[in-house]
């Protein structure tokens, strides 16, 4: 088992987003879940994760977060506690009274909810929060491994403190870990503390690498950035760093000076920018630029490591006279000009492979013709990109002034209403029972606006998100064939990348297969 901790946004204003994102993982819009949209309904959402069906949590009076009425009850409890922490003791807004902590099994590991249950609970007496609020969701949706979201709050319900975490939680929680693997019977991961004959022990990273627990950086294929890969994942088109590393990093791996360096980059359309920390690597992507850390495309294109084998760093000669860069871009390498094969199904590894069904001449034919329709809409898209910002912002301007006109009539219909409703609840329960009432029927009816304020906010942004992937999805909605056809594309391309991952006995891409010839071939005839 390994643990991670999730920071969250310094500024909060309710647990809400931290909860809905570890328990109702659906994330399929509106138009798509209703039937009858289009026929290749999962095509556009084969990117969403099921729902999340297990769950559990602590100090909560037993409310399940799965159920969406104990969730919003369960948001409602926890951020009523940070909120009366925050009154009384008048604490830094920017404080976030809220513990984001994830615990991962090893691959092949799945815990049942009471075990999940159990880990959680140690956990939470590991970081001074077992009488703390806390739930708690298992994700089955990672094919590499299970692994459970702990949302607890560091304020105790009771005496309104910050109760943790301890400093070096990550320590804490990683011995914690060991000590779960004991009782339960897990396989042990390597982290700061190890188990060595049945005894947990902190060893150093110096030991641990001779010891071989540590792997080789260096050797391990290099996994892209967290923030790379859910850019794919939003915008349905690979990231610069995957990119980078996939097609040009042997490329640039493979240098031998700075001035090498520096033309293989050119010839790639990418501009190299030396900063403090490293080198970033920049290149245009269609509308604007993007870019990319050096050493999160390869170990061996960080600063440092490239300054050891080629020396101080050295900045682009630029051509005497001419005052352009040596070396150009060559046409079609650039990452535009993948990103667009991609978009279109024209990238070799994109497509489908010629000739296993159906006639060969008959499927070529059909390949072309989804080509064209496909780099036609590719057109339409850019196109729309370019020129819908100012629309966008003005939609945008005149959702956000109704939404302040509602709230501002909500204060004024409550302020109306409230001398009446108070009498009449004074003369129920009395005085002070009387203004607490009130005060809960004010909040919930301001909780209200805002929740649905937000689902018109997260609509707006789903309606007029202009990355491939949304807009493909609205495409599709209104029949368009080769956006249907794009999202079919999209899948069967998710489909081999998760194969290539694979062991070859559970489907991995193990390239054109050469049968042998009958000269080749022997036949063993003592069992016949």
């Amino acid at each position: 088992m390994l643990a991670k901790v999730i920071l969250l946004k310094k500024s909060w204003k309710t647990v809400a987003s931290a909860a809905n994102y570890v328990v109702d993982d659906l994330k399929k819009s509106p138009e798509l879940s209703e039937p009858g949209s289009y026929e290749p309904a999962d095509a556009a959402n084969y990117l969403a994760r099921d729902g999340v069906l297990e769950a559990a949590s602590f100090n909560l009076e037993g409310l399940n977060p799965v159920d969406p009425d104990d969730r919003r009850q369960i948001i409602k409890l926890m951020d009523g506690t940070a909120r009366a922490w925050a009154a009384r003791s008048k604490a830094n807004p920017k404080t976030n009274p809220f513990y984001h902590v994830v615990l991962s099994w090893r691959a092949g590991e799945q815990p049942t909810l009471d075990q999940a249950t159990a880990a959680a609970a140690k956990a939470l007496k590991a970081v001074c929060m077992a009488d703390n609020q806390a739930f708690f969701a298992i994700h089955r949706d990672k094919d590499h491994h299970h692994h459970i979201h702990i949302i607890a709050n560091r304020v105790h319900p009771d005496h309104l403190i910050l109760t943790g975490p301890p400093r070096y939680d990550f320590l804490v929680l990683d011995k914690t870990c060991r000590e779960i693997e004991l009782e339960q019977g897990w396989q042990h991961d390597n982290g700061p503390y190890v188990v060595i004959e049945g005894q947990i022990n902190r060893l150093t990273h110096a030991l641990r690498r001779q010891l071989g627990l540590v792997a080789d950086k260096s050797l391990e294929p290099h996994a892209p950035a967290v923030k790379a890969r859910m850019g794919e994942v939003k915008a349905g088109l690979p990231s610069l760093a995957g990119w980078l590393k996939n097609k040009v990093a042997p490329e640039l791996v493979a240098t031998q000076n700075w001035q090498a360096f520096h033309r293989a980059c050119a010839a790639r359309g990418l501009s190299v920018v030396k900063v403090k920390s490293g080198l970033i690597f920049e290149t245009p992507m269609l509308d604007k630029a993007t870019q990319t850390k050096a050493s999160a495309v390869h170990y061996a294109l960080s600063l440092g490591r490239l300054q050891n084998r080629f020396g101080e760093y050295q900045p682009l000669d630029i051509a005497t006279g001419s005052g352009t860069l040596v070396g150009g871009p060559l046409h079609g390498a650039t990452y535009n000009d993948y990103v667009a094969r991609v978009a279109c199904g024209t990238d070799p590894d994109s497509q489908e492979h010629p000739g296993r069904t159906g006639r060969g001449e008959q499927r070529d034919h059909a390949r072309l013709d989804r080509a064209a329709a496909r780099t036609a809409l590719f057109d339409q898209y850019k196109s729309e990109k370019y020129t819908a910002k100012d629309g966008r912002k003005v939609a945008r301007s005149d959702l956000r002034t109704l939404h302040r006109s509602e709230k501002s009539d909500l204060f004024k219909q409550l302020a109306a209403a409230k001398a009446g409703i108070v009498a009449d609840l004074q003369n129920q329960y009395g005085n002070q029972v009387a203004r607490s009432l009130w005060a809960a029927k004010r909040t919930a009816a301001m909780e209200d606006l805002a929740d649905r304020q937000r689902c018109e906010r997260l609509a707006f942004t789903h309606a007029n998100a202009m990355e491939w992937l949304p807009w493909l999805e609205r495409q599709a909605v209104l029949g368009n064939q080769a956006a249907i056809s794009a999202l079919r594309g999209l899948r069967y391309r998710a489909q081999r990348e998760h194969n290539r991952q694979k062991a070859g006995i559970e489907g991995e891409d193990l390239g054109h297969t050469v049968f042998p010839t009958n000269q080749q071939l022997k036949f063993d005839t003592s069992c016949t």
